[in-house]
């Protein structure tokens, strides 16, 4: 027993696992609050569904109630007495009982019912937007967060070297050799404090970046998460399928598509629902009234209606209309002018959505190659660096080449890294363009 206890004291007390962008995202797509918003709102459409269809249910109205009656005998063409002593009254029921049943509705419900079935069409394909959303705001965070921590290292080489600058810098200046002046130790001095602030930005921007990823994964702002990356990941050699593939993936995948289909098909079907909202409603009916009382004598007389003690049942038939052009005619051209504004957005995604793919596709082989550029300059700069700080601890240089040549080594690293976090970026906006929540094409 006491070992079972040990175990699981040592599964709660175990770090989390890391997790790469993928887990974050399946996790935030189970998690978010966003994704079950618009599960919700597909419940509530079909619940509007059920509603519509429930019309064609049998429906019961009934009433009963029992009350105190005094005595009265007698009939109504006989004399009548009434009796109020507290020993002459007793309870008085009455049950009242309609059932009605709408046989047909001329195609009003059915036309109902067909535009609520495709609303709720229309929220499931916002569910799937909701998800590829969602799955965008976790890899932009994911990414943010690795670009800082990137940056880190790069910012502590620098640290270091504009450090060792400064001490011998500091040494030479007191010798007084005449070697190093007052402003060259101000330059790497500034250097140094410019380094430490840029410092504290990555640090806190990782921080942000983290606790705004766990917000999106559902969890707490604060709750223990360990990335599966230290840094960024390298680019993918693996090309992207060619422009006409994409395009082919984004009609089939898109949810907007959906959208669009089943948003015009119920409204369509509204439409027709309200200009036949003048329309009779054949319906079948049962009624059976009852009441009772031992203080009433019971009338005979068929003609001589009896409120006390009666019993009386019957079926009918029947029409019922509710006749209002005016009002119909205003809710159907309401539902037209909806049906005129998603034709006009479905003209607008036939243009923009492969604007989006293509520009996705562009800015990945673009951020591609000027990331391989940069990784060049970077090694280029890194020689500059590391020569001037050579030459400035020889006394053949000066400290504006040494701080030239850092600058220079941070800026190139720096701009590496924006264009590595560029191609992880358009590569999720790719994925998002395509319809997708997680990369659709096997490498």
């Amino acid at each position: 027993m006491l070992g079972a206890v040990v175990a699981l004291l040592g599964v709660a007390w175990a770090a989390p696992a890391p997790m790469d962008v993928d887990a974050c995202v399946q996790v935030a797509l189970n998690a978010n609050a966003k994704v079950a918003e618009a599960e919700a709102r597909v419940r509530q459409h079909r619940a509007t569904l059920a509603t519509v269809q429930a019309v064609y249910y049998p429906k019961l109205d009934a009433l009963a109630w029992v009350a105190p009656m005094f005595t009265v005998r007698g009939g109504a063409l006989e004399g009548v007495e009434r009796d109020f002593a507290p020993d002459a009254w007793g309870p008085s029921t009455r049950l009242e009982a309609l059932l009605s049943w709408p046989i047909y509705s001329f195609g009003r419900v059915e036309a109902a019912a067909e535009a609520a079935e495709a609303r709720a069409a229309v929220e499931q394909a916002r569910v799937r937007e909701a998800r590829n959303a969602v799955a965008l705001e976790v890899r932009r965070l994911y990414y943010a967060h690795l670009y800082a921590k990137s940056l880190l290292p790069t910012l502590r080489v620098g640290a270091e070297a504009l450090a060792s600058a400064e001490a011998h810098a500091r040494a030479a200046y007191d010798d007084a050799t005449g070697q190093v002046t007052q402003a060259d130790l101000m330059k790497l001095r500034y250097g140094a404090l410019e380094i430490e602030r840029l410092t504290r930005v990555a640090e806190d921007g990782a921080a942000l970046a983290l606790a705004a990823l766990n917000h999106t994964m559902g969890r707490p702002a604060d709750a223990p998460l360990i990335l599966a990356d230290d840094r960024l990941p390298d680019v993918d050699p693996t090309a992207a399928p060619p422009l006409a593939r994409l395009y082919a993936e984004a009609a089939e995948h898109r949810p907007e598509w959906a959208q669009l289909r089943d948003g015009e098909r119920a409204t369509l079907r509204l439409e027709d629902a309200e200009r036949l909202a003048m329309a009779p409603v054949l319906f079948a009916a049962g009624t059976i009234t009852h009441s009772w009382t031992p203080t009433r004598d019971d009338a005979d007389n068929p003609y001589h209606q009896d409120p006390y003690n009666d019993l009386f049942g019957g079926v009918a038939v029947g029409l019922q209309w509710h006749f209002d052009p005016l009002d119909a005619t205003a809710r159907a051209e309401h539902a037209a002018a909806r049906r005129d504004e998603v034709q006009a957005l479905a003209r607008f995604a036939a243009t923009g959505i492969p604007l989006q793919v293509k520009q996705a596709a562009d800015a990945l082989a673009q951020h591609a190659a000027l990331a391989e550029i940069a990784g060049r300059q970077v090694k280029a700069t890194r020689r500059w660096m590391t020569f001037s700080g050579a030459a400035w601890r020889t006394g053949t240089g000066d400290a504006r080449e040494v701080l030239e040549g850092l600058v220079a080594y941070l800026q190139t690293r720096r701009t590496y890294y924006d264009h590595l976090r560029g191609w992880h970026v358009a590569r999720a906006e790719l994925i998002a363009a395509l319809g997708h929540a997680t990369w659709p094409f096997a490498p």
